[in-house]
């Protein structure tokens, strides 16, 4: 059996991947209309707590070694894997980053205080706080477009081929592919 990741790198990768798909299916499944604020500051709970996983992943990643790729892998398919993959760690830090930005950009950010499930106050970041209403809206724009449209658009390409390429692995090559990443 090849390497397995370990048990920080496992639980740390479920966690960040259930909270990535929670955010990005309720996005595709709620229309607009049912997008009250309630659901936009569990969103954004959820955006900025899968920021402050990926960051204790890459922290863990960067302290304990991952295993080897399989050792049944073409140079084509080390090369693509590697890209996926430092793909995804830029996507998922910039995808609640630039959520973030927006959210700190909000014109009516004052009126609505960010507050993580409801429990714990968060902070907008801090050079939106002195600009004026049309700066605001300029880069609440902005940061809304790259948020929900370019960067959403990158991360279902790159969690799709991420995806794909393990269970090419897992049941076309006929590796042990998934059990490395899981308990």
């Amino acid at each position: 059996m090849n390497e397995k990741y370990t048990k920080g790198a496992v639980v740390l990768h479920w966690l960040v991947a259930v909270g990535i798909l929670f955010n990005l299916v309720t996005m595709l499944v709620v229309d607009d209309k049912a997008r009250t604020r309630d659901f936009i500051n569990m969103h954004k709970s959820v955006g900025i707590t899968v920021l402050l996983l990926v960051l204790m992943r890459l922290l863990w990643r960067a302290a304990n070694k991952p295993p080897a790729p399989l050792a049944s892998l073409h140079g084509w398919e080390r090369t693509l894997s590697k890209a996926v993959h430092y793909s995804l760690y830029l996507l998922i830090v910039l995808m609640p980053l630039t959520g973030w930005l927006q959210d700190s950009a909000f014109k009516d950010a004052a009126k609505y205080p960010l507050t993580l499930f409801g429990v714990v106050p968060w902070f907008r970041l801090p050079p939106f706080a002195t600009m004026d209403p049309v700066a605001k809206e300029h880069w609440h724009h902005i940061f809304g477009v790259t948020h929900s449209l370019v960067l959403k658009i990158a991360l279902w390409i790159a969690l799709g081929l991420h995806l794909a390429g393990a269970l090419n692995h897992q049941f076309l090559d006929k590796q042990r592919e998934l059990q490395r990443m899981w308990f």
